[in-house]
């Protein structure tokens, strides 16, 4: 079970369903959830399944939350600053024990809304309203929004991702007017994980953080745009070359419970390693990689090195207890306190093609098509693992 090593340094408090719990100023509100080991935090929108962290960078369900009245906040990427009040969403009942998780049991070859008494006459209008109730998107906010004027930005050079690739183009470009970007709450991309010294590389000190490259088009005229979202609000960049260091998404895994809470990507549990968390006494690091083979040198727990092909399957009711893994013919139950999967992962490469590139399928996904200085599309280039590179 997750836990802190040290009490936090820069403490302040936050509210967990009318619980009062202390945080590290600045660390995520997933962070701070996890090391008061509140590993369950959301429900699945249809069968009301557990939901934990899994990738702590805004690319699943896992962590979503109502904070300070609004729904479906992304907790890995809102820093605590203090008096947060976060409250569980899409259960009936409590967070733990969520009434309408038994619509897992009742269909247990799912449940498809579409079909289930569609056309019968006073009764389709009914289940369609529970569809819709069930589906768990929350409630609307408790105010409304405050509206904020799109900026509007000229740049030479935009940069999107903050690893080592990244920050090399950025240190070409130092004469030029560069706007980089990374949509973490921390820059610098894996590198910093694997090797945490990395981070005084002066690159990093220039990255605008949690800041997300929404599109990368040729309208609305002629030339290079980016259409940007940050702490600041919406900025509509217009550039003349954009670089795309975006590397690659997290691995997942098929078997059985792989959504289980206490699941992570190896990024994500080297992440609240090295924010100073223990995952428990005896964590499953599933597959091979730099970021998995960094997690096992670190101390506090018993690391258990699985060979993905062996896998079978997690158990566990509102969180993972155990794994399966077959050799042999013969298989074994382990108990583990939580489950981390490593691997490449598929390249992340949806920029490139909304810039005009064009990709090409690979083992572990599609994969930019790119010449020898990594240009994908006019004025658009690729760097970086999402390129196979680095």
């Amino acid at each position: 079970m997750p836990s802190r090593v040290k009490p936090p340094t820069d403490p302040v408090p936050i509210e967990h369903d009318g619980e009062r719990l202390t945080a590290q100023r600045g660390e995520s509100l997933a962070s701070a959830l996890l090391a008061h080991d509140r590993v369950l935090l959301a429900r699945s929108p249809k069968l009301h399944r557990p939901r934990g962290p899994y990738c702590l960078r805004g690319a699943c369900d896992g962590c979503l939350a109502r904070v300070d009245g609004v729904p479906n906040v992304m907790t890995c990427l809102r820093p605590v600053s203090g008096g947060e009040r976060v409250e569980t969403q899409n259960v009936v009942g409590v967070r733990e024990l969520d009434l309408m998780g038994a619509t897992d049991f009742l269909f247990p070859r799912g449940l498809d809304h579409h079909k289930l008494f569609a056309g019968v006459r006073g009764v389709s209008a009914l289940v369609q309203r529970f569809a819709r109730r069930v589906a768990g998107l929350g409630v609307l906010p408790s105010r409304a929004g405050e509206v904020r004027e799109a900026r509007h930005e000229e740049a030479d050079v935009l940069i999107v991702g903050s690893g080592r690739a990244a920050c090399r183009v950025a240190r070409e470009h130092e004469t030029e007017r560069v706007v980089h970007v990374d949509d973490a709450t921390v820059a610098g991309g894996r590198a910093a994980l694997i090797e945490p010294s990395w981070r005084s590389d002066p690159a990093l000190a220039r990255v605008r953080t949690l800041t997300t490259v929404l599109s990368v088009s040729r309208e609305p005229e002629p030339g290079l745009w980016a259409l940007l979202l940050g702490p600041e609000g919406l900025t509509l960049l217009r550039v003349r070359e954009v670089v795309l260091a975006t590397g690659r998404h997290d691995p997942v895994l098929p078997f059985e419970n792989n959504d289980l809470p206490g699941t992570f990507s190896a990024r994500a549990a080297l992440a609240l390693v090295r924010a100073g968390l223990v995952l428990g006494r005896r964590v499953a690091v599933v597959g091979s990689g730099p970021l998995g083979d960094a997690l096992c040198l670190t101390p506090g727990s018993e690391w258990l090195r699985v060979a993905p092909e062996t896998l079978r399957g997690a158990a566990g009711r509102r969180r993972v207890s155990a794994i399966f893994t077959e050799r042999g013919g013969k298989t074994e139950r382990r108990s583990v306190d939580a489950l981390v999967i490593d691997g490449p992962g598929a390249p992340a490469f949806e920029l490139a093609v909304q810039a005009g590139g064009s990709v090409v399928h690979a083992p572990h996904g599609f994969v930019p098509q790119a010449d020898s200085s990594g240009r994908v599309a006019p004025s658009v280039r690729c760097v970086g693992s999402v390129v196979g590179s680095d």
